[in-house]
């Protein structure tokens, strides 16, 4: 297994970033867009749920882990709220969307459900964002992206590869339960694809770009037609079914070598 290493980055974008920093693509743009106002909350719902459990982990060498996995995900949410201050210049608003990410987030799941259910949902987000992540690094998917996002993404793929086993391994510690596994899984892959395609949803609403043919024609790539993602996703919720299931054995560590940060 790779090191976790926490990285002090410090990103600083530019007002002059343009305004569709993804190879002019309003799609891809609003995309990872929406991905970059609603990961910070994420990381957030991980991050306390992780500290929960944290304490009751008789497994040394997992506690160090778990550590660093806070650090690093503090990193993560920390940076991407940075872009915010460009987005808030170009006229967007999401703070609605925000509050209501923090509603299901933390006053339905965190306080009224079970922390092994949670504990469950964050590992199966982190199923799927080790997914995205891959996916992001094998494809070189940022390569025709502005300079400073593609360095904001893949320095996040990167981390996210390097701590695939920890939250897996916090949940396996405190329960076995396959059933709570495959809910949390389920659960968390409708959370994903909601806030993503959600925030999606109105960034293009607000730009006036929600019923552009080129819009929806890129969006079908990504999800069915080039890209495949949604496949990708089915297939990899499949793997997560075996009872014998462990994020070590997809071997794709090797992608780490490819970020320069």
């Amino acid at each position: 297994m790779s090191k976790i290493e926490v990285r002090r980055l410090n990103f600083d974008f530019s007002a002059n970033t343009e305004k569709y920093w993804f190879n002019q693509s309003v799609f891809k743009t609003h995309l990872f867009n929406s991905f970059t106002i609603f990961i910070p909350e994420i990381e957030k719902y991980l991050i306390l749920n992780v500290k929960k459990r944290i304490n009751f982990l008789d497994n040394p060498q997992l506690k160090q882990k778990a550590q660093a996995f806070i650090c690093q995900e503090g990193q993560h949410s920390y940076q991407h709220t940075k872009f915010w201050n460009n987005l808030r210049a170009s006229g967007y608003k999401f703070d609605t969307f925000i509050r209501w990410e923090q509603t299901i987030l933390f006053d339905i799941l965190e306080r009224q459900m079970s922390l092994n259910f949670n504990l469950a949902i964050a590992a199966g987000i982190e199923h799927l964002t080790t997914l995205m992540a891959e996916f992001a690094l094998e494809t070189d998917l940022f390569a025709e992206a502005e300079p400073e996002l593609k360095q904001l993404f893949e320095w996040h793929a990167l981390e996210e590869l390097e701590h695939k086993t920890v939250l897996y391994d916090v949940l396996q510690n405190a329960t076995n339960n396959y059933l709570l596994r495959q809910v949390g899984m389920f659960v968390a892959h409708i959370l994903i694809l909601l806030f993503l395609n959600l925030g999606l949803a109105i960034l293009l609403y607000q730009d006036r770009k929600l019923f552009d043919r080129k819009v929806w024609q890129e969006f079908i790539e990504f999800w069915l037609t080039k890209d495949k993602f949604l496949y990708k996703a089915l297939f990899n919720a499949r793997d997560y079914l075996r009872k014998d299931f462990h994020p070590s054995q997809n071997d794709n560590l090797y992608l780490i070598d490819r970020v320069k940060v």
